[in-house]
């Protein structure tokens, strides 16, 4: 299942004793390449230290990929995602509208600007990123609607709603539409469909 929303800048802080764990199950697994090895450990360790330099690489990568780290998004863009995540969900389930207007007002509560200027600017940025992950979702849904392999394994269930629930597993970024996926999500169906012995 693909994740194309998390960059390596991403990677947790782990202890000295777990990155040895890691530099000796290197070794273990693959020890006829040591400077190799080494050179990867070396740089593994330099991504959790956060080294400017490193840091700079990373950011290439994940600027040709287009993603950015997690920890780099402003609050408000964090926000918007779980908000919408939450929202396509009740839109999906109870066939509620999406509507920015509900979103700027949470975010003012949320937020609570007390100068003019703070405001305007966080009703700016709230559109923004609104507008930004609702396009997003909106393609996705569309995309799985019209997905051939979708859109079989619906006719395989007729009486469960297939594409709104690999919609919403694709809104949430837990799935992607490959085979693999489509056979995973299949075999959780299968699951919640057998009955209990």
């Amino acid at each position: 299942m693909k994740n194309k929303t998390h960059s390596l800048l991403d990677t947790h802080q782990y202890s000295k004793d777990a990155l040895k764990h890691f530099y000796r199950q290197l070794f273990e697994t693959y020890s006829d390449e040591e400077k190799v090895l080494k050179a990867i450990f070396s740089f593994f360790r330099q991504i959790l230290r956060e080294e400017e330099d490193v840091k700079r690489i990373i950011e290439g990568m994940d600027k040709i990929d287009g993603i950015r780290a997690q920890k780099s998004k402003p609050k408000i863009e964090k926000i918007a995602e779980t908000w919408l995540k939450k929202a396509y969900f009740q839109h999906l389930y109870h066939k509620y509208s999406i509507v920015r207007g509900y979103f700027t007002n949470f975010t003012k509560e949320i937020i609570q600007p007390t100068s003019r200027e703070g405001k305007e600017k966080l009703k700016r940025s709230s559109i923004y990123y609104f507008d930004r992950y609702n396009d997003k979702h909106k393609k996705k849904l569309k995309r799985c609607r019209s997905n051939e392999r979708v859109l079989e394994l619906q006719k395989k269930y007729p009486k469960l709603n297939i594409v709104d629930a690999f919609a919403f597993g694709l809104i949430i970024e837990k799935f992607a539409t490959t085979n693999e996926d489509l056979e995973w999500f299949e075999n959780i169906v299968k699951i919640l469909i057998k009955k209990k012995e």
